[in-house]
């Protein structure tokens, strides 16, 4: 990196380039307007107000935050007060120990404000406007999103003044022509479509701040303007990687230093590679510089994944993990398409064309640009194994075959399901009753529509639930099979009065199951076959017949919180071990050593599970290697092909940790000694010791594979 971006570096660790809120006062005449009315006129002088921070190292400016005041941008729901009632009631603070309400993650469709501008934005608010003529809320909310450009371009005007003024106290040439170039710009950006590749970074930086939390596809929609700029040698890949490295810097700069989020990974989640809509692998020249870019920066916000298809070459596989390999800050992971886009063309029913352009954001959700996320949250699958065992005692008692216990089982299950899918509709009741003001000019079909983004105004969204528990699931449906109906080791009363004795008494049971038990990531028959007639048994109940009247994409992560901590409190003992109490699992990997076959047989087995592309949502799988697999040469070049392999056989995802568990106790034990150890969690990154103790547990629980 160059000295420019050395010093806005520094400037951005040292907290120097984070802006603070200004605050703003609003006329209590307001009041006298309609809630619309004066939350559009108060956001829109908030916007107005707010300060730029340009030191004279800079390109670029615009960014601001929101402070609660007015209804923010629909990522941080700041100002968004049913929302805020809601979260003391239901956040991290489970339903009938089966649903707790999270966050919900979308995409700007940066593309378009590029390429159109908010002129163009202005064009489809009067062309809606006739549209809707005569329906006096639609109007109401048109006129609302007509002023929140006015005050885009004014904004814009605003920080064109300011960079002209930090120009002319300038004495750095370079420097001072940087601003003056910025100043110029921002007569044109956003208003005007980007002309070249540098307004087109602007225009998305300056943009991110009305949706703050994925850039999606960078890789593709500023290739065109990057490729013309070389072509016509207005611009150098030294200078686009300058203005990439700033960009990134911004995104981390987001954050103070003392925020709980400044170190977490998790943040700006973005993507390179992938399915184009011809059919062709879009990772590019310009998709290693973005990356290239990003690993020079000692940072460790935004994070990224390449998305894998089977006609991405290996020696770009072998490029992304090599890079992930020496990035101390975990900033990359690894999706695979081929199962991806069958989910979402086959479940999700959206066109082929639109679904290669799905972007991972936050922890590792997904969305289409211009997109939400919508449906569940993060649910506790496991609560209809414990159903079974504890209220339908009777019924499997009397079970002749596995095949009329699992019949018991999933009507459990599909109750449950159908119990969530009532309560996540609540949850999106409550969401619905904020008007958002902000986002709407980014996102895909509200403008035309006449409603806000969290009213119905989407035309681009995903159904997705959570399933918190699923190697839970998988494994106490396995060993019943294994040990009370196949070998016959034990009655089923015998194993139900064990679990509603919390193994008291059966402890020997309990270390026989340990021990002999056929449990998830040993690609054994049993427990493969289990798996994929769980997968198939979510797949029978996943139908349109919902609130959001299209099929779910599911997935397994938990997030920021320990929502499976949450729900394993209030979860009776389960047949795979677990005891009261106990956290439930997350991901679709496995703990506690119970794969103990190694990494190719656990490998095979979640590549194996799910044909039909169920967990093609928000999903993670970790794994924990050693550090000799990776760091020695001719091991990672054998790790680059099984992990290959993985993905061509079905894997959806994969991130990686190296390190020993021997290294986590005693950084558990004492964290002074272990301040730089970062691990990948649920799809974000964070240094160790500033995990809570559950999320520790959960990670020393890994297996951690040494060949």
């Amino acid at each position: 990196m160059n000295e420019r971006i050395k010093k806005l570096t520094e400037m951005t660790l040292s907290g120097e380039m984070y802006v603070p809120s200004a605050a703003t006062n609003y006329d209590r005449c307001d009041h006298f307007l309609s809630p619309v009315k004066m939350s559009g006129k108060r956001v829109c002088e908030y916007i107005e107000n707010q300060p730029f921070k340009i030191p004279e190292e800079c390109c670029f400016t615009g960014f601001f935050r929101f402070d609660g005041s007015v209804e923010g941008d629909v990522f941080g729901r700041l100002g968004h007060k049913s929302f805020r009632d809601a979260q003391p009631a239901f956040f991290c603070n489970p339903v009938d120990n089966l649903l707790i309400f999270e966050w919900q993650h979308s995409v700007a469709d940066f593309e378009k404000i590029i390429k159109r501008g908010v002129s163009g934005i202005l064009s489809d608010i009067d062309s809606s406007m006739k549209t809707h003529e005569g329906d006096e809320k639609a109007t109401e909310f048109l006129e609302t999103q007509k002023d929140l450009c006015h005050s885009i371009i004014k904004r814009a005007r605003l920080g064109s003044e300011k960079a002209l003024e930090v120009a002319q106290k300038c004495q750095n040439e370079e420097y001072r022509n940087n601003l003056l170039n910025l100043s110029k710009s921002l007569l044109k950006i956003p208003l005007q479509p980007a002309q070249n590749f540098y307004e087109a970074v602007l225009c998305t930086y300056f943009c991110f701040a009305y949706l703050p939390d994925s850039i999606g596809l960078i890789d593709r929609y500023l290739y065109p303007y990057y490729k013309k700029d070389l072509e016509n040698g207005t611009l150098t890949n030294e200078k686009a990687k300058e203005y990439l490295q700033e960009l990134f810097l911004m995104f981390q700069s987001r954050f103070s230093p003392t925020a709980w989020n400044f170190h977490r990974g998790g943040e700006t989640h973005f993507c390179v590679g992938g399915y184009l809509p011809d059919g062709t692998d879009g990772f590019t020249e310009l998709s290693r510089l973005v990356v290239d870019s990003l690993m020079e920066l000692p940072t460790w916000i935004p994070q990224i994944s390449l998305r894998w298809t089977k006609k991405t070459p290996h020696k770009i596989f072998r490029y992304m993990l090599d890079a992930e390999r020496n990035d101390k800050n975990k900033r990359i992971a690894f999706v695979n398409d081929e199962p991806r886009i069958k989910g979402l063309v086959e479940h999700a029913g959206i066109p082929y064309e639109l679904a290669v352009s799905y972007t991972m954001i936050g922890c590792n959700e997904l969305s289409l640009p211009g997109g939400m996320v919508f449906g569940f949250d993060p649910m506790n699958i496991l609560r209809s194994v414990e159903n079974t065992f504890h209220k339908r005692s009777d019924d499997i008692i009397n079970a002749k075959t596995f095949d009329e216990f699992y019949t018991i089982y999933e009507k459990e299950l599909f109750s449950d399901l159908w119990q969530a899918e009532k309560i996540s509709h609540g949850f999106q009741n409550i969401r619905s009753r904020d008007c958002n003001l902000v986002s709407n000019f980014l996102l895909d079909g509200c403008i035309e529509n006449a409603k806000s983004c969290t009213q119905g105004g989407l035309d681009r969204y995903i159904a997705v639930g959570i399933l918190i528990g699923i190697s839970n699931v998988i494994d106490s449906l396995a060993i019943t099979k294994q040990f009370v109906f196949d070998e016959k080791l034990v009655k089923m009363s015998e194993l139900v009065d064990a679990l509603k004795n919390n193994w008291k008494g059966y402890e020997e049971l309990r270390a026989l199951i340990m021990k002999k038990g056929n449990f998830f990531g040993n690609d054994d028959d049993c427990s493969n076959n289990i798996a994929r007639r769980f997968m198939a048994s979510i797949n029978k109940w996943n139908n349109t017949d919902n609130y959001l009247g299209k099929k779910w994409l599911f997935g397994n992560l938990i997030g920021y919180w320990a929502h499976n901590k949450f729900f394993g409190n209030a979860t009776s003992a389960t047949p795979d071990g677990r005891l009261d109490g106990d956290p439930t699992n997350f991901g679709i990997g496995q703990t506690g050593g119970k794969d103990r076959s190694g990494i190719c047989a656990l490998l095979n087995a979640v590549a194996k599970c799910d044909p039909d592309a169920v967990l093609t949502g928000p999903s993670v799988t970790n794994l924990m290697l050693d550090e000799a697999l990776v760091k020695n040469d001719d091991n990672f070049e054998k790790l680059v092909s099984l992990l290959e392999t993985y993905f061509k056989n079905g894997g959806t995802h994969f991130q990686l940790t190296y390190v020993s568990k021997e290294e986590l106790v005693n950084a558990k034990k004492c964290p002074e000694n272990h301040r730089s150890l970062r691990v990948r969690v649920s799809g974000f990154s964070d240094y160790f010791v500033l995990l809570n103790g559950n999320l520790q547990d959960e990670i020393i629980e890994r297996t951690s594979h040494k060949n």
